[in-house]
């Protein structure tokens, strides 16, 4: 009896230590870059430069870069399928889901308008989406 009990507190042990591996690797795995939180950065300066002017665009390019920042975390899907997977990443899910709703309206509204202060919410909204990514 001894021996099997030792036997099945050792093979508990060893799957632990595999699933716990496991996790760990794809952690890694789905890390940005440095190199490539820079080029995130970098495009991320850009839209706020485009926003004063072209609100609508920034929100659009900010949606890009979003559902861009979750492909190299390994989600795949389009990006509210890539939403619903990393769910817990976010501080502010609704938030998040709301300035992509802003980015649907853009695309398919004709004449659709966003007032100065929709707009800043909706990239503050996008911004704290790619830093909870690691992306920013």
């Amino acid at each position: 009896m001894a021996i099997a009990s030792l036997l099945i507190t050792v093979i508990g042990l060893l799957l632990v230590l595999m699933i716990a591996g496991t996790i760990l690797v794809n952690q890694k795995r789905h890390r940005i870059s440095p190199k490539e939180q820079a080029r995130l950065k970098e495009k991320w300066n850009k839209i706020m430069d485009e926003a004063g002017h072209n609100p609508k665009g920034a929100i659009l390019e900010a949606d890009k870069m979003l559902d861009h920042a979750l492909k190299l975390k390994g989600f795949k899907g389009n990006l509210g399928e890539k939403l619903k997977q990393a769910s817990t990443l976010f501080r502010d899910l609704n938030g998040v889901w709301a300035a992509h709703k802003w980015r649907n309206r853009i695309a398919h509204e004709l004449e659709m308008r966003i007032t100065a202060n929709e707009a800043k919410t909706a990239l503050s909204q996008f911004r704290q989406a790619l830093r909870d990514l690691g992306a920013l």
